[in-house]
């Protein structure tokens, strides 16, 4: 059994999938959670081939279940699964030496070659060759030794080491921290990077930059590290912008509030369509209200909200409440809806959770709001999850306070 948060111990055929997605990152680099599903997947050729991202009815060991709940069977485990297989393929790589330690090795082995052949080429000089009849052996091999010693670079190794640090140095100063110091080296013969879209060259989290509502544009600072509403700053030339599309679409009119309505035509014969119980999966907190959700019916013909001719430089939305703004209504239903564990302080240590939510959660962290705490204020005593189905959720919470629209 699987649920939020989850490491999978093992690689697992799904049999069960309740809006199941979990983050790959650490065996495919997909940065975004995959979907998982219970069909059979279909492919040409050896299914043994299929590409791991592509096999959306397995859950593979050491990822991360990232949202909703599921059930597997067990078809690989240790050194078996796909994650142990690449721990394997790993081990046995052999460790490669870069091209100038190479070139060095095999300037040292030519010198060494030349530094013997010099040593015996001055004893056989000495010993036969200056004063035959009064060379001593001994002699003439201490000057070959000397001759031998004197021609090795024992300064070989400290001019590499200094031309590395210098650039390293240079390196530093360009924001590039080199750990090991031969890898300057082959990090400068590179001369094309190929990288794929999952943040390998990028910092492999997402962030919210702008907030829409349907009243205002919000950007969000995303390099800062206060927690102050100042993060978020009003963009203007979107609502001017707007205002301009508006005009476009006034002959269609405009429902209060921004979205836009088109004309009806003729008034068909009445008909209503009722939404029972079982249309949405509602769980509810049968400690905390009635478990009985009553069927609602839906008037296709009724007239709808009262349309609201757009008039020049009139801001949308300008009714709204200014104890209660779109802003604050939008940020907390991102906040109240997500089951998303935040990480430590903002960051993303210990954080659980599909990105995008966890994106709107560390926003809303650093303006000053704990989402924690948040939650805790406001307990949800009914849900409606997400399903793909009908492309939304639903929470409803118990709040205490009045008019602050979470009740």
């Amino acid at each position: 059994m699987l649920g939020l948060g989850d490491k999978i111990p093992a690689d697992l055929r799904m049999i069960e999938c309740g809006n199941l997605a979990c983050a790959e990152a650490a065996l495919t680099g997909e940065s975004v959670p995959i979907d998982k599903m219970v069909a059979a997947i279909e492919v040409e050729g050896d299914p043994s081939r299929t590409p791991l991202g592509d096999r959306q009815n397995m859950c593979f060991c050491a990822t991360l279940v990232a949202q909703g709940t599921g059930a597997g069977l067990v078809v690989s485990t240790g050194d078996f699964t796909e994650i142990g297989t690449i721990n394997a393929l790993v081990n046995k790589v052999e460790d490669k030496k870069t091209a100038v330690l190479e070139q060095i090795d095999t300037v040292s082995k030519w010198l060494a070659a030349f530094i013997v052949l010099t040593a015996i080429v001055t004893f056989s000089y000495d010993f036969w060759g200056v004063d035959p009849d009064n060379s001593k052996w001994l002699d003439s091999l201490s000057i070959a030794l000397v001759c031998a010693v004197a021609m090795i670079p024992e300064g070989l190794e400290a001019i590499v080491t200094v031309t590395y640090a210098w650039a390293v140095s240079n390196m530093a100063k360009k924001n590039a921290i080199i750990r090991a110091l031969p890898a300057v080296e082959t990090l400068g013969s590179v001369t094309v990077i190929c990288s794929d879209k999952t943040g390998t060259l990028t910092q492999n989290v997402m962030s919210l930059t702008a907030f829409v509502t349907s009243n205002a544009r919000y950007k969000f600072d995303v390099n800062s590290k206060e927690r102050t509403n100042k993060n978020f700053v009003r963009d203007d030339s979107y609502m001017a912008e707007r205002a301009d599309h508006l005009k476009l679409i006034n002959a269609n009119g405009v429902v209060k509030g921004g979205a836009s309505a088109s004309r009806r035509g003729p008034r068909s014969k009445k008909k209503k369509k009722t939404l029972e119980n079982d249309d949405f999966p509602f769980t509810m907190n049968s400690d905390v209200i009635d478990t009985t959700v009553p069927s609602l019916e839906i008037d296709d013909d009724e007239p709808s909200a009262p349309v609201k001719k757009i008039q020049d430089n009139t801001p949308v939305g300008s009714g709204e409440s200014p104890e209660l703004p779109f802003f604050r209504q939008a940020l907390s239903g991102g906040v109240l809806c997500s089951k998303c564990t935040l990480g430590k302080d903002g960051t993303r240590d210990g954080e659980i959770g599909n990105p995008t939510e966890l994106s709107i959660l560390r926003a809303v962290y650093f303006t000053g709001v704990n989402p924690t705490t948040m939650k805790d204020d406001v307990p949800v005593i009914a849900e409606v999850p997400f399903s793909s189905d009908y492309k939304f959720m639903a929470t409803i919470h118990d709040s205490r306070e009045e008019n602050d629209g979470m009740g």
